[in-house]
């Protein structure tokens, strides 16, 4: 297996067609679909047991070496395992891999082709309005589910929310982590380069990040996340600004978040969900809602432009935005 530069890690090679076992299912290559900071994930069909026929994703893990990666690794396996929620990925099956004198665990899970990040290129201006409440409230709700248990993903942008034209799943739970461990990991490239901060990373993550701070980025930390992602489900646009966290001044200051009403859609409406993306990109950590605040208010929402869409956009069949 050849090395990349570095003793800890290392590409998996597989050929189309390639068969693995894993702990309930055969699985049979198609393609190799990417690779990030702590895995390289091939897209697989399934050939034996209940699920034979199933397409899904299977993550290897990409360093052996590194015993903070293996237990980062693992962790993921277990949250995964641990949540059943049907807008969260979930994990059908693990294994280990030999691959000459290595043991490289891996485990199988849902597949989805598409990624709200892709969407966005799609459709710069942002989702048609009668698609958005729907998606929100499946992100709530996975939000929800895993807060109460005490789970915070911490990496929460449009990459990791998988999308299959009606339906989202919260994915990539790398750096997630229970509340009573350890904080915010570093990200680090597969060639050990740790990444600069995205543009979905909140303020305390920042903070962290600089080293400002020994306080643990906690479930603020997502519900922050998640406000950028509606807003830009809304816009098109991501509102979070970096550089502006150092320079705010008081408590309780806010992100600038534009005003304008955006084609496509009926300003009171614009206006309501806006004043709660506001509320969620709050820079105090202290002064954001609950994920069940936020699912509360956006089924108010729901209720009361459901029928309203209808009168105003008229009926799409067939049509995914």
């Amino acid at each position: 297996m050849p090395a990349d530069g570095n003793n800890s890690q290392f590409q998996i090679y597989l050929q189309p067609g390639q068969k693995i076992r894993a702990e309930k299912f055969t699985l049979e290559n198609l393609a190799w679909l990417g690779r990030g900071g702590n895995g390289t994930v091939f897209r697989m069909i399934v050939v034996s047991g209940d699920l034979r026929g199933l397409i899904v994703a299977v993550k290897f893990l990409q360093s052996l070496e590194d015993a903070e990666r293996v237990a980062r690794f693992n962790q993921e396996i277990q949250i995964l395992e641990r949540v059943n929620h049907p807008h969260v990925i979930k994990v059908l099956d693990k294994g280990e891999f030999k691959d000459r004198d290595r043991q490289i665990p891996f485990f199988v899970m849902e597949y989805q082709p598409r990624n709200f990040e892709r969407e966005f290129e799609a459709h710069p201006r942002g989702f048609h309005p009668d698609s958005v409440l729907p998606l929100c409230l499946q992100m709530a709700s996975a939000l929800v589910h895993l807060h109460r248990k005490n789970i915070v993903h911490h990496d929460l942008r449009p990459s990791k929310v998988l999308f299959d034209g009606n339906n989202v799943k919260i994915a990539d739970w790398g750096i997630a982590r229970l509340v009573e461990r350890s904080g915010l990991r570093s990200i680090v490239t597969p060639h050990g380069e740790e990444l600069a901060p995205h543009f979905y990373i909140s303020p305390e993550q920042w903070k962290w990040w600089r080293k400002e701070t020994t306080d643990h980025p906690d479930k603020p930390s997502d519900i922050f996340q998640f406000g950028l992602i509606i807003y830009q489900m809304m816009t098109g646009f991501n509102p979070n600004t970096v550089h502006q966290w150092a320079e705010a001044e008081g408590e309780g200051a806010q992100q600038r978040v534009p005003s304008e009403k955006m084609r496509n859609w009926e300003e009171s409406l614009f206006n309501d969900v806006g004043g709660i993306v506001r509320e969620m990109v709050d820079v105090d950590s202290d002064a954001r809602p609950a994920a069940d605040w936020v699912q509360d208010r956006l089924l108010v929402l729901f209720r009361a432009y459901t029928s309203h869409f209808t009168a105003l956009y008229g009926a799409r069949p067939g049509r995914e935005f």
